[in-house]
């Protein structure tokens, strides 16, 4: 899975990067931020520059909208601690690449709706914006350090989080935010849960979130076009109109519409 093949890119602490300016309203941080820190090293990438940086990853940050990262090493107090900052290009699309980046999740912190924290790294993902902050020896100190750092960040976030809410109506809202994953395209499948890439196939256009549930999972599709809403249907063989008339439900897998161009899908033991 792509995930795992970036993961030894993003842990080398030393990089190249070019010289991009960060937009406005961007959150970084500064000596002032966090007393007792030396910034040893700061680069920008932005657009396709990311690729001489994660190389063999970019496309899946490309595919949710990626628009500029801020990647700064900095010790605090006395040990480093390599500080990603990615703006992407909405509150759902920084939540997506959140979903299928984190793993599982020991700790979650709060510092935001949306954390992960494992002994070396910690992902935050608020508004805009997804956060990794990754340490080198995995302590309890690299831990609360990592929590400080991503405090001083996310003081700087004034926009909303994603609201997720539409995609699963009636589901506990806490379930969702902790269990979702949210794809934009292939890339996000195969990140995310790739024994569904066959489910997806050839389909484009449209914000998948999925979530597993007692023995099944709840698929929320949305499609920004009456065509590939169609496309999907018919690339599955189920009966639009029945569909529009209360649902259909055959072995192993229930459809309903949710909204215009918006499908809700059970699969069991899929």
């Amino acid at each position: 899975m792509l995930k795992y093949l970036c993961v030894p890119v993003i842990l080398i602490f030393g990089f190249t990067g070019c010289f991009a300016q960060l937009p406005d309203g961007f959150p970084s941080i500064h000596k002032s931020d966090l007393p007792g820190s030396e910034f040893l090293s700061s680069r920008v990438f932005n657009g396709t520059s990311l690729y001489g940086y994660i190389d063999g990853g970019a496309e899946l940050y490309l595919e949710y909208g990626f628009s500029v990262v801020s990647v700064s090493e900095i010790e605090y107090p006395g040990r480093r601690y390599k500080t990603e900052i990615y703006k992407m290009s909405g509150p759902e699309e920084a939540f997506g690449i959140f979903s299928v980046m984190r793993n599982n999740c020991p700790g979650r912190p709060d510092i935001s709706e949306f954390t992960c924290q494992t002994k070396y790294q910690l992902q935050i993902c608020k508004g805009s914006f997804y956060i990794s902050i990754i340490n080198r020896t995995g302590t309890g100190t690299d831990s609360i350090a990592s929590i400080e750092i991503g405090k001083a960040i996310t003081a700087k976030i004034i926009e909303r989080n994603a609201d997720l809410s539409s995609y699963f109506p009636g589901m506990p809202l806490e379930n969702i935010k902790r269990n979702c994953i949210l794809a934009k395209g292939r890339l996000g499948i195969v990140n995310g849960t790739p024994d569904l890439e066959d489910f997806f196939q050839e389909m484009t256009d449209y914000s998948a979130a999925i979530l597993k549930s007692e023995g099944r999972r709840v698929l929320s599709v949305k499609f920004r076009s009456k065509e590939s809403y169609k496309k999907f249907i018919e690339s599955h063989n189920w009966n639009e109109k029945s569909i529009e008339n209360g649902g259909i439900n055959l072995p192993g897998e229930s459809i309903r519409k949710i909204a215009e161009n918006h499908l809700q899908v059970e699969l069991l033991n899929h």
